[in-house]
């Protein structure tokens, strides 16, 4: 194979070439670990200190508790509901510390990442057809060279935040996820390595990565459960943000774009492997997994469609008379 048809790892991911986008990727690399580190040593000192605060109450043991155990006559049922209610404290404790710092981290890159997103799409959306789908390379004048190279760097910062996530989930396994998330990972992070190596797909990085918008309510979802709100007004409001925002930007702002992609700037697409060098088995890869991301956002969209219909209804049954 000709060094053309294989550049080197990152190639256009940076005016300087290969070896300078590597050494922005592993910066962003010690970034991301750095910040769970952060994160874990905020969140260990938080607990050991400020447990009240960070714990919903129900958690906790109150003196009324202790003083129904020793007065009422059942008080082995109260003694039974504060070791339960013990237990809870503990394991939410153990689950925040171990799995904490990884939903912190991913909380600030998907708010960082998504508001890139949008970024990007608002400074191409005016671009060629040609200039929406490739990179051209730093010889080339091009009025938005500045505009791919900051989707280019986006893309790194993304393709170090799957990487080093991926190893803290290959060495939690199976606590911060299974074989899916894995599988999701290395897929996208390959997609991540074709785009940056060859510079394709701009702007569908854009639509792409807004739905991580998503993942800010899902991360701060979570929260509310390990930390004992699961009957809180938060949650439920919360848990309409997910919706609203799932639905937003991974079914509608993703649907947009998978038309405009393969509709609209199809023949665009086709000349990627001879302008860019892309080869077909890479590229159908990359457009493989997008395709096949927009069909488990439907199928995940029905699901969550389904639960909130399903608790939708049982409000209305207790409101009921």
């Amino acid at each position: 194979m000709s060094a053309s048809t294989f550049p080197p790892f990152l190639e256009n991911s940076h005016d300087d070439g290969s070896k300078a986008a590597v050494r922005v990727f592993f910066a962003f690399l010690c970034m991301w670990e750095a910040l769970y580190h952060i994160a874990r040593i905020v969140l260990k000192l938080g607990l050991s200190k400020f447990p009240h605060r960070i714990l919903d109450s129900s958690l906790f043991s109150t003196g009324d508790d202790e003083r129904k155990t020793n007065g009422n006559k059942n008080g082995h049922h109260n003694k039974s509901a504060t070791t339960n209610r013990s237990s809870r404290l503990e394991d939410a404790k153990r689950t925040l510390l171990q799995r904490g710092p990884s939903y912190v981290v991913s909380f600030f890159h998907s708010v960082y990442v998504t508001g890139r997103g949008f970024m990007h799409l608002y400074h191409l959306w005016n671009a060629s057809k040609i200039e929406k789908v490739l990179i051209s390379g730093k010889e080339v004048l091009d009025s938005y060279r500045w505009a791919h190279l900051d989707v280019t760097r986006s893309n790194t910062l993304f393709l170090a935040y799957l990487i080093y996530d991926l190893v803290h989930i290959l060495f939690q396994y199976p606590k911060l996820g299974g074989i899916d998330t894995i599988a999701h990972h290395a897929l996208f992070a390959s997609c991540s390595i074709i785009n940056g190596t060859y510079g394709v797909l701009p702007f569908a990085f854009g639509w792409l990565i807004v739905g991580e918008a998503s993942t800010i309510f899902l991360n701060t979802r979570w929260f509310l459960l390990k930390s004992g709100r699961e009957s809180s007004d938060l949650l439920s409001k919360i848990n309409n943000l997910f919706a609203a925002t799932f639905f937003l930007t991974r079914i509608g702002i993703y649907s947009l774009g998978i038309i405009d992609l393969f509709y609209f700037s199809f023949p665009e697409l086709q000349s990627l492997p001879a302008m860019s060098g892309v080869p077909i088995p890479f590229l159908g890869m990359t457009c493989g997994c997008v395709l096949l991301g927009w069909a488990l956002n439907f199928l995940w969209g029905f699901k969550i469609f389904s639960m909130m219909s399903m608790v939708g209804g049982k409000k209305k049954k207790t409101k009921d008379p």
